[in-house]
């Protein structure tokens, strides 16, 4: 019995699927098979990559699906109101500033009664202070007086009587206007009898527009004394487009006057003498379809007569 294992061009891999397959736990088959697994190893394919065009990677790009009107939630805006800390900033505003010095009153009263007591360097900046203040707006707006707003006098009776028939009056709605009738001068006879004259003509259809028509083009007087030829004439007979038009069609049974006077010839007066058959088999004899002789003497061959036996016909 041959061992598997070591037969020649034994397969490295058995086929486990098969029924006849037995496994061997031979040692010598493990080393064989893996000398076999080294000296067989081949080089890895590469892997092969398909290249695709740019019109087909960008055709293979899914698109933004975007619907032509989003729904979104309408959120109404309310004022919010900020306190304001203008406590907090590192540098005081300008309001701020202006409103930290002290009044002009009470500035011009101390440089009033410490006049004598304040050297002249403190009273330099008591009188700068006293600027700076004056030119600040709350300063300014002190100094505002205000106008006299008189009392609301009251109606008489006469007074608020007209008072409503103003209201009522001005309460009805607006009437238009009435258009003013055009007025029509009288004219003489003279000045109106050519436009008499137009009116009384009847109208044209086709005519387009008013007014004094155009002059059309003046004939040559060379072209008035031309005559016209039979092709010139033909041609200026109007086309009749149907055939309706053309009323009952006549034709034309006359003859030339040449045709009338015309001389025959001898052989035109032969052939104008009708011909006279006689002794000829024509078409009304008793066997009109006869057999050349030579088709009389013809022998048939094996094929023709083949052919000619009639077919049998199963009953």
């Amino acid at each position: 019995m041959a061992i598997p294992c070591l037969k020649k061009n034994a397969i490295s891999k058995p086929v486990e699927n098969s029924f006849l397959y037995t496994p061997c736990n031979c040692p010598v088959g493990k080393v064989l098979q893996q000398e076999q697994q080294k000296v067989r190893c081949e080089k890895p394919r590469m892997a092969t990559v398909r290249r695709f065009s740019r019109r087909t990677q960008y055709l293979a790009k899914p698109r933004m699906p975007r619907t032509r009107y989003e729904p979104r939630a309408v959120i109404r805006s309310t004022k919010q109101t900020e306190v304001c800390r203008p406590y907090k900033e590192p540098n005081a505003s300008k309001r701020l500033q202006q409103l930290a010095l002290p009044h002009v009153r009470k500035l011009v009263a101390a440089q009033q009664d410490y006049r004598r007591f304040i050297d002249r360097c403190r009273q330099e900046q008591l009188e700068k202070r006293i600027k700076k203040s004056i030119f600040t707006v709350y300063s300014r707006l002190a100094n505002v007086t205000l106008p006299e707003i008189d009392k609301l006098k009251g109606m008489s009776p006469d007074e608020w009587q007209k008072h409503q028939e103003w209201l009522v009056r001005n309460a009805q709605p607006k009437q238009a206007p009435t258009p003013e009738e055009p007025k029509r001068e009288r004219k003489p006879l003279t000045a109106l009898i050519n436009r008499i004259d137009s009116l009384s003509e009847p109208r044209n259809a086709r005519k387009k527009f008013s007014g004094p028509e155009k002059a059309g083009p003046a004939a040559k007087p060379a072209a008035l004394k031309a005559m016209a030829s039979d092709h010139v004439a033909k041609l200026a007979v109007p086309l009749e487009r149907r055939r309706r038009a053309k009323g009952v069609v006549v034709e034309d049974t006359r003859l030339p006057e040449n045709v009338l006077k015309a001389v025959a010839s001898s052989r035109v007066a032969e052939l104008a003498v009708a011909k006279s058959y006689r002794n000829v088999n024509n078409e009304y004899r008793d066997k009109p379809f006869t057999v050349e002789p030579n088709a009389l003497k013809a022998k048939a061959s094996d094929r023709t007569l083949e052919l000619a036996k009639p077919k049998k016909v199963k009953k």
